[in-house]
């Protein structure tokens, strides 16, 4: 039989339905590790007065709870590092402060198949953790005495395809 969609019969009803398209369910997500280190404090705190510069560097991890079964932890790690602007006095900037975080998880996935997989872990997953740890470092860097770190969405489909293209 070419040429013909395949159905099957739904077993409560008796209709008829397509296979189901691949999709992923959030069982629980977590803050797996933090940390926030301000450098030279409290003298730090009176020498500096702008907004300081903030470099990020962000990876996406994901592990599979356990053989055959579609359980899967991702996680979303990042971090970032603080510095102030350099005066003409200063050769180089002075490190503030560093952060890192790993938000993460448990990801089951459903009719999932080769090709969706890692689009479903690495952009999808990222893109549900997102929030939660941008939540986190804001809160964490306000607490540590600096203006709170604001973090721009993050396209996590261009990030996958980056990491593609570099092998």
């Amino acid at each position: 039989m070419t040429g013909q969609t395949q159905h099957t019969a739904d077993s409560v009803g008796g209709s008829p339905h397509l296979p189901s398209a691949p999709h992923m369910a959030l069982g629980i997500h977590y803050t797996k590790s933090m940390t926030f280190q301000v450098f030279n404090a409290p003298a730090i705190f009176t020498t500096f007065e702008d907004r300081p510069n903030v470099a990020l560097v962000v990876d996406v991890r994901a592990n599979q709870l356990a053989a055959n079964q579609p359980a899967f932890e991702v996680e979303l790690a990042i971090r970032c590092q603080g510095q102030n602007t350099p005066t003409i006095a200063e050769d180089k900037a002075t490190v503030l402060f560093e952060a890192s975080l790993v938000q993460a998880g448990i990801f089951t996935l459903q009719s999932a198949t080769q090709e969706t997989l890692e689009p479903l872990l690495l952009i999808e997953a990222p893109r549900l953790l997102f929030p939660a740890a941008r939540n986190v470092l804001t809160t964490m860097s306000r607490e540590a005495g600096f203006l709170p770190i604001i973090v721009q969405q993050i396209d996590f489909a261009a990030l996958w395809r980056s990491r593609k293209a570099q092998g």
